[in-house]
């Protein structure tokens, strides 16, 4: 396994594990999210673990070392990468939902 693939399978097992109201895009059904392009829905999940994590103190070892494996989020990135999602899929109301859903959700 390559150590990308590793980081992305981490990233997808540590998301699947938070409760499902914290999601960035509430107002989105399950058909509506699976419409979205692969990358988009990628991105909000990212969205939603960068917001869940942000601020959060390691007041153990090991959740000093969950903190730590966020990194795989590259939430230093994601207003970059929102900014390329809106100028790639900007003509898509239902990206334009999606992201405008998750860039006012809290984590």
């Amino acid at each position: 396994m390559t150590r990308s693939w590793t980081a992305a399978l981490f990233t997808a097992l540590m998301l699947a594990h938070l409760p499902a109201p914290t999601r960035a895009d509430p107002a989105l059904s399950p058909a509506e999210r699976k419409s979205l392009p692969a990358e988009v829905a990628t991105y909000l999940d990212r969205h939603m673990g960068c917001n869940h994590w942000s601020g959060e103190e390691a007041y153990d070892a090991a959740r000093g070392r969950q903190i730590a494996a966020v990194k795989t989020l590259r939430c230093d990135a994601i207003e970059a990468d929102e900014k390329r999602l809106r100028q790639r899929y900007g003509r898509d109301p239902a990206v334009r939902k999606a992201l405008d859903a998750a860039a006012h959700a809290e984590g």
